[in-house]
């Protein structure tokens, strides 16, 4: 059995893989960027969200030919992952032109998949966004085998698809983004983050 499990800051729900159960929804470097050749676009926010492999997630984003991109994993009916995504989507486009890309998936059950399309269509979130391919536990696994499956969770890859760090829970903004204008200035960092304290403006 593999679980999407509670941590400080997340979200909880348990499924099992296989077979999928019906889900139980609860609302709550350098300067020279600019200069890089362009990369190759990865799709946006869409009706219909591609289901990816973490195997073929890690390959597009080596394909994209950025310096590193945050993969966020939320779900519709986690409240903390939809706090997060518009500060996501702020800092991506504060970062892109440095190299460092963001893009979106959804764990959610194939049932709801059209619940996270909403959300991201009616609040204009123009993040690339996927759908984990199921089952979810070879997805977690194919992310960060230290990932027990905890919402929100992020996951920074440099541009040889090498996880740099990782953030279990839900993270905020001045955590995360000294970390990936780090990579972007071409500065050794690797590490993850302790989901159990919160930083102080946060609380």
């Amino acid at each position: 059995m593999s679980a999407v499990l509670l941590a400080s800051g997340g979200c909880s729900r348990r499924t099992e893989d296989p077979p999928e159960q019906a889900p139980v929804a609860t609302e709550e470097t350098t300067q020279s960027e600019a200069t890089e050749a362009p990369a190759a676009e990865l799709p946006k926010a869409a009706d219909s969200l591609e289901t990816v492999t973490a195997e073929a997630l890690i390959s597009k984003l080596k394909a994209s030919g950025r310096k590193g991109t945050l993969v966020n994993a939320w779900a519709s009916f986690c409240g903390p992952c939809k706090r997060e995504i518009p500060m996501l989507e702020g800092l991506a486009k504060k970062l892109r032109p440095r190299g460092i890309d963001i893009v979106l998936v959804t764990v959610d059950e194939p049932g709801d998949q059209a619940k996270a399309e909403a959300f991201l269509r009616e609040r204009g979130i123009e993040l690339t966004s996927y759908v984990a391919m199921r089952p979810l536990g070879d997805f977690k696994r194919g992310m960060n085998p230290r990932w027990p499956g905890m919402l929100p969770a992020s996951f920074l890859f440099d541009r040889d698809g090498t996880l740099r760090y990782y953030w279990g829970g839900e993270a905020f903004e001045n955590e995360i983004a000294p970390v990936l204008e780090a990579l972007a200035d071409g500065r050794p960092i690797q590490g993850e983050s302790s989901p159990l304290v919160a930083p102080e403006s946060a609380q």
